[in-house]
């Protein structure tokens, strides 16, 4: 049993039923086995969904059970996503039937699951379940039904290969045909009814969705309710998540109330909750049921920026509306700016069945809030102020069925506000949401009580849902914090006169002439795009600056262009009574355009996609989303909160994007251990780093990967080469490899990097040759980033190997040629045993029992010539010219043409040594002939691979031929080998 079946899927499948679930093995599920299913291309077992439907709903009559069951499973809609959404719907808000029960012909609703009754519901799951897709066969480890319905896929993995993680998504993405779609390569129809896609490797796992790119698949690290503790000392990440998303009422929860699809970047995106967004909507829940004040139900849910904090107020309300002790309440959000207050009224009015009321005023609020309705209001705190100095607000409601859901609640203005808000709504419970954490002194004071739930920047740091913020000051004389300012001013203002320079201070102030400083801006835009070109623009990602004030924001863009540094784009805010300079960059129309064009990646196909800085002021500092962004320039002074959000713009995770970075030029180092000590030291750990902190991990994997070649150095690289033979050896060298390449990555091109250049280079020729050597994908530079890659590449490109180009193929005709560039025998036998081996794992499903021997003779050979390379040479070289003229001359010493072959040997090969000597030579060759004749014609049929009734007939057609001519009981061995050849497969 492999490792992957015995320490991975199998103790899953345990897990499972110990859960609760059934389990049948895959083979029970045949169309030969089972009446579940009619073809391998059902997805559906309609027997178990028409009994699960029965019995939920025993007054249904035959029409209407059938007309569901058609509806199910033969969905209208043409692309996956639709198609999924499509049937989540029907599913979690049932669907309705006219049917008469007793009180006349109406619409009665049907359920395809009981959510209220988990007991009523048939959990199955089944391994190793093959489906038909449109060109071939797929087999998932283990497909979860629910009341027949494939709710759920698990792939397993192997701890032990290079990168299981990787491999397993891109498996599940094979399957679902979302890497190509073009190429019809897996089953999609198996994923209309998705709910999560798993991939584990015993040690770790992740879930994601059908939608989810390969860096949105996040680990699920807590079995709320249950504890890491509750399931024992030895707990493995495949554990604790199949405990807190496949326990049947977590996963049932997931379905039905934690599950969204939302329109993002001009695609729908299906959605489900990171482990701590269920956590914290349950705690909530708990706190608000359980407590017995207004305060005792109240409390703080900090989880950091870019871990969906927003999201989690969708799920709360889902889960409120849907719990029988509270489904009746009022729940009212609050924001305190309106680029949030108009952000979330437009996700919860995409998200929720009923109507989201927005106050437009705060009459419309006092009206709003005064009705007893259970209604959704959005409004911002600002409308809980009557007039500009008046906070007396009137007694509104006194009902406790209301609840407040206010959206980063740490700051001022709620200060000020909070007894507006208090006299208004005296009973409503208050669940504060924030993306920062409360700083020490609220702990205890503030009004929404101590925290329900907390997820830190650390934690979020180390699930990969959000990147390491790496913190860099730059140059001395360019920061403008410290007690060189007068120097400084004199310094960019040495043209002016000592009268100007007077003037100049009394107007605007030292610091802040310094800061909009045309020639001080001059020279920082020379270190930005510098910076830019070098760290940043190689891996395709962008920027942003943030400025002091609105003008300097206007010199910034002056002075980039006037550098031709790559496009930028200025957004801040307007009034009535700007100057011109002002409204050419504070159109909101505009802004939109220019956000949308910074978010999408370099070289899209409309030719906006090259703008990569946007310079601000205020606007975009809280609750943007723009995951492209790797590099905020900061040239202001940022405090408290504000300085968390700000920083978070960078942190939101993408391909390829290890760190996010912060690059300071106002000199915030110099007050940045004070800014930060106002928090707990557990709350923001993690939240910046320097870069020479990152100097000691660079270290640690550099000598990681030379320990691979201790014995004898890195510097002969065929020696290395030939280390690698063995494939477990490559798959731990690539490992660390890459890991190394991230690192250099990270730091390059700070001279900090420079000492390991030398090795990096060197390790990358030996990695690609490897590659080339043992024909292993594996091995290909990826998951590193480009700018170490290219680095690479040109390197190994300047010793004239092209990495882009494949080995040369073993039967190409100048492949002798190129044999005799290698120095040494051992290196030709090594290239050519290889190179057969290549050749054969490529080829061998042309006809598998010829390439069985030739992979039996090539064993033999290697033994005869072990440790002789002249000798192993020759006889490989033998082997190889036999390669090339063997096929048809066996052929013909067999009576049948090459294209017949496989077919012959597909025979012979299923007759035992008694029935060699049975049959004669001829009546093999009339049975071959006999078959391939019917194999020719069923070709002839448009899409016969995917015409499972032509093929049936087909089936029929060899089993009568076998049995006429051979014996019954070769009809089994000998049907499934030719329907399997390629020619037949894939035609």
């Amino acid at each position: 049993m492999s490792d992957e079946k015995n320490i991975v899927e199998v103790p899953a499948i345990e897990q499972l039923t110990n859960q609760g679930w059934m389990h049948l093995a895959g083979s029970k599920l045949s169309p030969e086995q089972s009446i579940e299913r009619k073809s391998l291309k059902d997805v559906v077992l309609e027997g178990r969904l028409k009994y699960s439907l029965k019995r939920l709903n025993p007054w249904i009559n035959e029409d209407n059970l059938a007309k569901v069951i058609r509806d199910l499973t033969k969905p209208r809609h043409t692309s996956l996503i639709e198609a999924n959404q499509a049937i989540w719907s029907q599913i979690n808000h049932c669907v309705s039937v006219m049917q008469d029960v007793g009180k006349g012909n109406k619409g009665q609703t049907v359920h395809i699951i009981d959510f209220e009754n988990i007991e009523n519901n048939d959990f199955l799951c089944v391994d190793q379940f093959v489906v038909q897709g449109t060109n071939e066969k797929i087999i998932p480890d283990i497909v979860c039904f629910v009341n027949g319905l494939p709710l759920a896929v698990i792939e397993c993995k192997s701890p032990y290969i290079t990168d299981p993680m990787s491999e397993g998504i891109e498996q599940l993405l094979r399957y679902a045909n979302r890497r190509n779609p073009a190429d019809q390569e897996g089953a999609e129809r198996l994923f209309h009814y998705n709910s999560m896609m798993v991939i584990t490797t015993r040690d770790k796992a992740r879930v994601g969705t059908i939608s989810s790119r390969i860096e949105n698949f996040l680990e699920w690290k807590d079995p709320y309710p249950l504890t890491k503790d509750d399931l024992g000392e030895i707990c493995k990440g495949q554990d604790i998540l199949l405990t807190g998303l496949f326990s049947r009422k977590n996963f049932l929860d997931v379905l039905r109330n934690f599950t969204v699809f939302e329109a993002v970047e001009g695609r729908i995106i299906k959605k489900i909750p990171r482990y701590q967004q269920f956590r914290a909507v349950h705690k909530s829940l708990e706190r608000i049921k359980s407590g017995t004040t207004r305060k005792d139900k109240s409390g703080v849910i900090w989880h950091t920026q870019g871990s969906g904090k927003s999201l989690t107020m969708v799920y709360l309300c889902v889960k409120v509306r849907r719990d029988p002790d509270l489904r009746d309440c009022k729940l009212v959000f609050l924001t305190d700016r309106r680029q949030l207050d108009s952000q979330i009224t437009n996700t919860l009015r995409r998200t929720q069945d009923e109507t989201v009321i927005h106050a437009e005023s705060v009459k419309h609020l006092q009206e709003l809030l005064a009705k007893d309705a259970s209604d959704i209001v959005t409004a911002t705190v600002q409308k809980f102020q009557t007039e500009s100095d008046n906070f007396d607000f009137p007694v509104l409601n006194k009902s406790e069925k209301i609840i407040i859901l206010t959206d980063e609640a740490h700051r001022t203005q709620y200060g000020s506000l909070g007894a507006a808000i208090n006299t208004s709504l005296p009973n409503a419970p208050r669940i504060a949401f924030t993306g920062t954490p409360l700083i020490k002194s609220q702990k205890t004071t503030n009004a929404f009580g101590s925290y329900i739930d907390a997820y830190t920047i650390d934690q979020s740091v180390q699930d990969g849902a959000t990147v390491q913020i790496m913190y860099e000051g730059r140059e001395a004389q360019l920061n403008v914090a410290g007690e060189n300012l007068d120097q400084l001013f004199n310094d960019y203002f040495s043209e002016y006169t000592d009268e100007q320079k007077q003037q100049i201070k009394r107007k605007h102030g030292t610091q802040r002439a310094i800061l909009e400083s045309p020639n001080r801006i001059q020279r920082v835009c020379m270190d930005i795009v510098k910076h830019y070109s070098d760290f940043i623009r190689p891996n395709g990602f962008k920027a942003m600056i943030v400025t002091s004030s609105r003008r300097a924001a206007i010199t910034y863009k002056e002075q980039l262009d006037k550098l031709n540094a790559p496009p930028s784009a200025v957004v801040i805010s307007g009034d009535h009574n700007d100057e011109q300079i002002f409204k050419n960059y504070t159109n909101t129309s505009q802004h939109k355009l220019q956000i949308d064009d910074f978010l999408k990646p370099h070289g899209s196909d409309d030719g906006h996609s090259d703008l990569s800085f946007l310079i601000v002021k205020d606007m975009l500092l809280t609750g943007f989303d723009a995951p492209i962004a790797q590099v905020m320039y900061l040239d202001t002074k940022i405090v408290d909160h504000s300085l968390l959000q700000a920083i978070a713009r960078v942190n939101r995770t993408k391909k390829n994007k290890f760190k996010g970075y912060i690059i300071d030029y106002y000199g915030l180092s110099d007050y940045l251990t004070e800014a930060l000590d106002m928090f707990s030291s557990k709350d923001i750990q993690g939240a910046l780093i320097e870069l020479k902190e990152e100097i000691p991990h660079l270290k640690n994997a550099h000598t990681k990967v030379l320990n691979h070649f201790t014995r004898i150095g890195v510097s002969n690289t065929d020696q290395c080469i030939e280390m690698l033979e063995n494939e477990e050896d490559r798959q731990n060298f690539h490992r660390d490899f890459r890991t190394f390449s991230r690192q250099m990555d990270i730091v390059l091109p700070n001279e900090a990097a420079t000492p390991f250049l030398k090795d990096l280079k060197q390790l990358g020729r030996i990695s690609i040759g490897a590659k080339n050597l043992y024909r292993d994908e594996q091995l290909e530079i990826e998951g590193v980033g480009q700018k170490v890659r290219e680095l690479i590449e040109q390197n190994v490109s300047s010793l004239g190997i092209d990495p882009k180009i494949p080995p040369i193929a073993l039967l190409a005709p100048n492949y002798k040629e190129k044999l005799r560039d290698l120095k040494s025998p051992r290196a030709q036998a090594s290239e050519l045993r290889h190179a057969i081996s290549h050749h054969i794992r490529l080829n061998e499903d042309e006809d598998p029992v010829y390439y069985k021997n030739l992979s039996e003779q090539l064993e033999q050979i290697i033994k005869e010539g072990e440790k002789n390379w002249v000798k192993l040479v020759q006889l490989l070289l033998d082997l190889r010219d036999n390669i090339e003229s063997g096929y048809e001359r066996q052929a013909n010493e067999h009576g049948v043409t090459k294209d017949e072959l496989p077919v012959y040997n597909a025979i012979v090969d299923s007759i035992d040594a008694k029935g060699k000597e049975r049959y004669s030579q001829k009546t093999i060759r009339e049975t071959v002939k006999s078959i391939v004749e019917i194999m020719e014609k069923a070709l002839q049929i448009v899409d016969f691979d995917k015409k499972l009734d032509e093929q049936k007939l087909v089936r029929r057609d060899i089993k009568r031929i076998v049995i006429e001519k051979l014996d019954f009981s070769l009809v089994k061995p000998i049907t499934e080998k030719i329907m399997d050849l390629p020619k037949v497969k894939n035609k």
